[in-house]
């Protein structure tokens, strides 16, 4: 099925039906995702509180993990209060995705570190230096903490990883936060974090935090990435993604949001959140096979 519009995303597109402004049309030769459905099932899901899923965050579980459940986990979380962060998990990229049976995995309150309204916009990777999987997650929207785990569902509390005075004291929220090994080998830091700051004025904007070991993070002082024009007064959900040595960054816009990407077996696979702000649900796009890297 193709949708009407398309949507820039870190060299990509993705043709999907949302109602917002147009904008520029991607450059030539930039993949094409075609959406195939929906990951989360809000009639059958056991944890569903709020009846809205989002942010999806694909981890390879086969490749990190003993044993794992399925080759591949998906975390992902409703936002409005309780939140909490879900998972799922498959064999294939295109599913079947099966429901874990103990969701959360990490709820809106945890013994004496915290005990938040909700957290939610997990974002789950491996840090080679310490051997585990790190879970980055909100909770609530002042800051950006961070959890490991040997297995992917059993998990330490590691602490706040950014906060807003990190950032400054006109800083209203720091929360969906994308982490990645650092893209230039000459810096000092081993990892990267985009992540989304909300100011005093309610206009959101995408910061970089970076580490060397992904607990202890500096947050840079100027913007990645400023709303206008399309955008409107709010960016978020960054996340970062080369294709065919181009790099850059993509932001929410309209209401598909929070991409992240995964390819397995020659094919590459977009996984977003699709619909109303408070009735999303997680969906999955593929890449048009004549733009899969050779």
């Amino acid at each position: 099925m193709r949708f009407g519009m398309t949507i820039r995303l870190l060299g990509i597109t993705l043709l999907a039906s949302i109602a917002s402004a147009q904008l520029a049309p991607a450059p030539e030769g930039w993949p094409n995702f075609w959406y195939k459905g929906h990951v989360t099932n809000k009639a059958t899901f056991e944890y569903n509180p709020t009846n809205e899923f989002i942010f999806p965050s694909i981890f390879h579980a086969g490749e990190y993990l003993d044993d794992p459940l399925g080759e591949w986990y998906l975390y992902y979380a409703p936002h409005e209060n309780p939140g909490g962060i879900s998972l799922v998990y498959s064999d294939s990229l295109e599913g079947p995705w099966k429901e874990y049976s103990n969701n959360p995995v990490i709820a809106n309150k945890w013994d004496s570190y915290y005990s938040v309204p909700h957290v939610s916009s997990p974002d789950a990777s491996w840090n080679s230096d310490a051997g585990r999987m790190f879970l980055y997650f909100h909770g609530d929207n002042t800051q950006t903490r961070w959890a490991e785990s040997s297995n992917g569902v059993d998990f330490r509390y590691g602490g706040v990883a950014v906060n807003n005075q990190m950032s400054g004291s006109n800083t209203t929220e720091s929360s969906y936060a994308r982490v990645f090994a650092h893209p230039n080998p000459a810096s000092k830091f081993n990892y990267a974090m985009f992540y989304m700051a909300n100011e005093k004025d309610n206009r959101r904007k995408i910061r970089l935090a970076e580490s060397v070991d992904g607990r202890k993070w500096t947050v840079d002082s100027d913007y990645v990435v400023q709303p206008g024009g399309p955008e409107g007064t709010d960016v978020s959900g960054a996340n970062y993604w080369t294709w065919n040595g181009q790099a850059g960054k993509g932001e929410d816009v309209g209401r598909v949001a929070a991409p992240d990407i995964a390819s397995s077996g020659g094919n590459t696979y977009l996984f977003y959140e699709s619909g109303d702000r408070l009735g999303a649900t997680i969906a999955w796009a593929k890449m048009q096979k004549h733009f899969q890297p050779h």
